[in-house]
């Protein structure tokens, strides 16, 4: 399972020079002045605002319009906030990307925008259907950026994020001028790759993941295509040697050392068969 954060937290001391905040009720906690005055700015219309301490950030929510909370430092640097909206205050390309979308027909339990430090604003529809819960993340022109399973333990799962410099060079120098999306960490030691982060951009118009491992260091990055997509070589290969299957996905996949090619999902009745094919046809491990 992918934990939905990234985070580099800061650590804050703990002699805080707090001061009381007047517009909080009498559960609120103490804020710095400066904090008050960077909250007060950004949100001047903010009502009934109550703070927190949470994952060593200052927190506040509030109400401006929807029920918000926003994510500041202790000297007042904003990281993030997300606001609980209706499905109605949707952009119109988020609600006609998801009502044509597999999950049209299920319950619209929750939606969330999410605007965060760096990175593009994502809205989150939260589903179910009996049993199954699904968190599906748009970007503001609709486009899906990854489904995930909700695990009803992920009160939490929305942490101000940021990318060291080694990511941004590589995204900015491999992608120049990617919408940054997401942040995701592998956290399943069971998986090859726990520890690695996936960066979800958007770039020529096109979804992509962006993989680094332990270290930081980029090690690949993938994208959906269609069948239509691939060479005649790639095609053939799948024609020729795996006629009997169906076609079900395929992703263009180019790594750290040099190595490209596109990994082929296939299906024939139950059985589900991956394999790669390099831009020549040759199928690889």
């Amino acid at each position: 399972m992918k934990l939905n954060i990234f985070t580099l937290l800061l650590v804050l001391g703990t002699a805080w020079s707090l001061h009381s905040c007047d517009n909080n009720d009498d559960e609120s906690i103490d804020v710095p002045v400066e904090l008050q005055n960077a909250f007060s700015s950004k949100y001047p219309n903010a009502a009934n605002v109550k703070w927190e301490n949470k994952s060593g950030y200052y927190v506040a929510d509030f109400y401006d319009g929807y029920e918000a909370s926003a994510w500041f430092t202790q000297d007042g640097k904003w990281k993030m906030t997300e606001t609980d909206i209706p499905y109605d205050a949707l952009p119109q390309a988020v609600k006609t990307s998801f009502e044509t979308s597999e999950y049209k027909s299920w319950k619209i339990d929750d939606v969330d925008k999410l605007e965060r430090e760096g990175f593009e604003t994502v809205y989150v529809i939260e589903v179910e259907n009996q049993n199954q819960e699904m968190d599906l993340y748009y970007s503001v022109n609709g486009e899906l950026i990854k489904s995930v399973v909700d695990t009803d333990n992920d009160k939490d799962e929305y942490l101000p994020v940021q990318l060291t410099d080694v990511m941004k060079n590589v995204i900015n120098e491999r992608y120049p001028n990617a919408k940054i999306m997401e942040v995701d960490v592998e956290n399943d030691r069971n998986d090859w790759d726990y520890g690695y982060t996936e960066v979800d951009i958007i770039h020529n118009g096109i979804s992509k993941d962006v993989l680094f491992n332990q270290s930081g260091n980029w090690y690949s990055t993938s994208w959906e295509v269609r069948k239509n997509e691939l060479p005649d070589t790639v095609n053939n290969t799948i024609d020729n040697q795996y006629g009997e299957y169906r076609f079900d996905d395929a992703k263009y996949i180019e790594k750290a050392d040099d190595t490209v090619y596109y990994r082929i999902e296939l299906e024939r009745g139950e059985n589900e068969l991956t394999v790669n094919i390099d831009i020549n046809g040759n199928v690889i491990q």
